[in-house]
């Protein structure tokens, strides 16, 4: 009985996802393209936000990078005022994920 009401609900769910993907197709676009605009601003910024997958420390990041870990530390305190990042914690360190 109750796998049965599971299965419904993930179905609903799986049909507002899709409704929800296609109505937000256009404000997507639009909010990827502010994100790139106004903090994607060089190539050095760009790799960095591609390498927040959250399984990175800022350190592992500069180095990658070839930058600072204070630099990217900065970066990621403004994208993450933005609410653009979060931070994963594991035994390590922090590690920055962006969110989109």
């Amino acid at each position: 009985m109750d796998n049965v009401i599971n299965e419904k609900i993930l179905e609903e769910l799986a049909t507002i996802r899709k409704l929800l993907t296609v109505l937000s197709q256009d404000k997507l676009l639009d909010f990827n393209e502010q994100i790139s605009n106004r903090y994607l601003t060089t190539e050095q910024r760009k790799k960095m936000y591609d390498l927040f997958d959250g399984t990175k420390s800022l350190k592992e990041i500069a180095t990658e990078v070839n930058t600072s870990s204070e630099a990217v530390r900065l970066f990621a305190v403004s994208l993450e005022k933005a609410g653009l990042i979060e931070y994963i914690y594991n035994s390590k360190a922090k590690c920055p994920k962006r969110l989109f």
